[in-house]
């Protein structure tokens, strides 16, 4: 039943997370160095990553693994690794007998090697008492304890019986396994000592054995010793016995029970898979005492990938890395330009992890062409373009694996695009192909899109966006091969803070300016037919009216009406019709929400009853609510005009429905949330604080021939102040929630003008709606 305990506890504490998303850990991680790429397979559980260590397969399908080979030595290479598979893996007890097809038992029963067969009887027979999971429900583990220790003591008995060296030993490592399951850490250490420790050929029995005697080991530098060196020499048991390495000994203390220098480097390499930080004094002593050591390469790959992470993360997405182990990356970050500063520190780290390679003598090394590509890729990191480049075509004329050539044009395409001028980057001819060959690698795509960005390129950064939301571009790439980021532009700690899609980044960043450049780059590129063309432009050149409902409404955010009417007049019907109106919706393709023009802005008002009659009926959609703007604005400007009041009380009620609280909200916004999120569009104030109505309502107020009228144009400008007010003071209140609206309503200068102006109509005007159409109607 513990163990059913243990199961819902995990399932509770993950359900607590599953009340928002915010992108976290390894969906965040930018890495271009494919750990794949070195041969490294056993070390895999170790990849960096922000998931830390992960269980996974250290065997690949073709693997042979250790004790298969011991077994096919025992049979003196006469069976087959498949045979020696079979019998150790899927053969029962009972399938252990003299009619057998397997090659490997035939063996034996031909040269009557009767003590191996009844050795992997008994093995069989010993299977059960292996583990902990043997009876989940604990309801006989009384008789459990006794079985094993049955066999336990039948094992030990067995391997004093035989003068067979190799089931001698086979035999006690089943009794310490045993001994281990059974607690008897006391009978581990005392036939490790008497069996194992003197035994001169360390094969895989004997690191087994030294795993469990680690598990055994109650001085904290000896166990961090031993699984040290199980850690190296038994692949299958790293994941486990990494868990037991204690961090907070003093590495001193573990180094003084190692004989060798291969014992010291082993000692050195468990050290620094378990920092998540820098390590390169670590790696720096593994060389030291083994240049030669698979395990060091595998070091250099990790923190080759721990250093993109915290470069890379933070420079292409503005998150935090992955892991954010670095004592300055915890610490308070205000600003943009205190990631970048930060981000230069760690470039500097990673000059010294490529000095360190510069010095090294590569011809000691257990794999010098992945040294050299680690370097090639340090001076990418470290924007050293020429000197990556040059190194990489030395490369490239080496004999390399499909992974590694693709790895080494990644690199290529990286340092290509980051090394071209600001105001003159493009996408290179010479990238195009690694591009396309790369399209479903959607961080590498979208980093070479930010470079472009960053030196001023934003078209073609926005239609290399575009396509990372084509998922028939997203094969053979895992889970966190997606994208979040952020713009140097937010502000505040909102929910929304990110993005995930091309369109909302352009949305919130983008200037009307270079949009229309986009738009014109789209129309005159979108007919090109060779590969790369059809690629990069097989969103945008779709969406030409979504850019424009887009430019038109960037416009009337800055209110720059002319300009919005123009670029409203080029988006088609179809995109009325299907995003913005009742007629014809089907659902399909992207939506805004509800963003349907229901009520007509000049005359209706949101959670207020109809007061003005609707004179001018027109179907609503943005180019048809932006020219009949513009026809208000110039009656009620125009001198002659006899009814300004009118119509700057009409312009009014379009700016105000233009706002957070209006019922054609998506004027300006495309998502609309009833808290109103922060963002980072530059009509913020204007959106929030109803500034351009209540500018319109005064000069409504300023025309107005009668009392009446006066009045509600004051209650409809102190309805304005009220959400001024609320804006500025939401996040500084220090009082009490529920007096809020009465320290707002005591700040709003113009409820107090409406009540000592007009004090016969403040109470009607300020406790119901219904008796507006009173007020407007008596406007003559």
């Amino acid at each position: 039943m513990k163990n059913f305990l243990v199961f819902i506890l995990i399932l509770v504490s993950k359900s607590l997370f599953a009340c928002g998303f915010y992108p976290y850990g390894e969906e965040l991680r930018f890495s271009f160095f494919n750990p794949e790429i070195a041969g490294y397979r056993s070390y895999a559980e170790f990849y960096y990553s922000a998931n830390s260590f992960e269980p996974k397969s250290v065997y690949g399908d073709f693997d042979k693994m250790p004790n298969e080979v011991l077994w096919v030595n025992y049979c003196k290479n006469k069976v087959s690794y498949k045979s020696v598979q079979e019998v150790l893996q899927s053969l029962s007890l009972g399938d252990i007998n003299s009619g057998t097809n397997n090659e490997m038992l035939r063996y034996l029963y031909k040269i009557k090697d009767y003590e191996a067969i009844n050795y992997l009887k008994f093995a069989k027979n010993c299977e059960f008492f292996n583990s902990w999971v043997d009876d989940p429900w604990e309801r006989n583990e009384a008789m459990t304890l006794t079985q094993r220790t049955k066999f336990l003591n039948q094992a030990i008995r067995l391997s004093k019986s035989t003068n067979n060296k190799a089931l001698q030993f086979r035999y006690i490592f089943l009794a310490i396994r045993m001994a281990f399951y059974n607690h008897e850490f006391e009978k581990i250490k005392t036939l490790f000592e008497t069996n194992y420790q003197t035994k001169l050929d360390k094969d895989i029995l004997y690191y087994w054995s030294l795993y469990f005697r680690t598990l055994a080991e109650t001085d904290k530098a000896l166990a961090n010793f031993y699984a040290a060196q199980v850690f190296v020499n038994a692949p299958d048991k790293r994941f486990m016995v990494s868990q037991q390495y204690n961090n907070e000994v003093a590495i001193e203390e573990v180094l003084k029970y190692a004989k060798t220098n291969k014992e010291k480097a082993n000692v050195y390499l468990l050290a620094a898979i378990r920092k998540h930080d820098k390590s390169l004094a670590y790696i720096k002593k593994v060389y030291e005492y083994q240049p030669n050591f698979e395990g060091l390469s595998f070091l250099l790959l990790r923190e080759v990938n721990k250093i993109e992470d915290w470069v890379f993360t933070p420079y292409y997405s503005l998150f935090e890395p992955s892991i954010t182990t670095n004592n300055y990356w915890e610490s308070e970050i205000d600003n943009a330009s205190d990631v970048f500063k930060r981000i230069e520190t760690d470039r500097v780290y990673a000059s010294e992890l490529l000095a360190f390679i510069n010095n090294a003598n590569l011809t000691t090394v257990e794999n010098p062409t992945f040294w050299k590509s680690c370097k090639a890729y340090l001076h990418y990191i470290t924007k050293d373009y020429d000197a990556s480049l040059t190194l990489l075509e030395e490369l490239k004329s080496s004999k390399n694996s499909e992974l590694f050539s693709n790895q080494l044009e990644i690199i290529k395409a990286l340092a290509l695009n980051a090394r071209q001028e600001y105001g003159k980057a493009i996408i290179l001819n010479e990238i195009k192909p690694i591009i396309l060959k790369n399209k479903g690698f959607r961080k590498f795509i979208f980093s070479l899109g930010k470079e472009l960005e960053y030196k001023g390129n934003t078209s073609d950064a926005a239609l290399l966006y575009s396509t990372l939301n084509n998922h028939t571009f997203n094969e053979n790439h895992d889970f966190y091969n997606t994208i979040y980021w952020k713009s140097n532009k937010n502000s505040g700690d909102t929910y929304s803070d990110f993005y995930t899609d091309y369109f909302d980044y352009i949305n919130a960043v983008y200037t009307p300016e270079q949009l229309e450049v986009l738009i014109q780059n789209i129309y005159r590129n979108r007919d090109k037919e060779d590969e790369f063309s059809s690629f990069k432009y097989s969103i945008l050149k779709t969406e030409i009216p979504r850019l424009y409902d887009l430019l038109g409404t960037k416009y009337i955010r800055l209110n720059k009406l002319t300009k919005a009417l123009y670029s409203f007049k080029k988006v088609d019907s179809k995109l009325w019709n299907d995003k913005y109106s009742n007629w014809e919706r089907n659902g399909s393709g992207w939506s805004y929400g509800s963003n349907v023009f229901d009520k007509n802005p000049f005359y209706e008002l949101k959670y207020t009853p109809d007061f003005i009659p609707i004179k001018d009926t027109i179907r609503l959609n943005k180019y048809t609510i932006t020219k009949q703007l513009i026809k208000y604005i110039n009656k009620a400007e125009n001198p002659k005009e006899k009814n300004k009041d009118y119509y700057y009380f009409l312009v009014a009620n379009c700016y105000y429905n233009m706002t957070q609280y209006g019922n054609s909200w998506m004027m300006r916004r495309y998502y609309w949330t009833s808290d109103g999120d922060s963002s980072t569009m530059v009509d913020e104030n204007e959106f929030y604080q109803c500034n351009s109505a209540k500018t319109y309502y005064l000069l409504a107020l300023k025309n107005a021939k009668t009392a009446k009228f006066k009045a509600l144009c004051l209650r409809m400008i102190g309805r304005c102040e009220k959400y001024r007010l609320h804006n500025l003071n939401e996040d500084s209140y220090k009082g009490d929630y529920d007096d809020y609206e009465k320290f707002v309503f005591g700040k709003n200068k113009y409820y107090q003008d409406l009540k000592s102006q007009y004090p016969e109509y403040y109470k009607d005007l300020t406790s119901d709606c219904t008796f507006f159409e009173d007020y407007f109607r008596a406007r003559r």
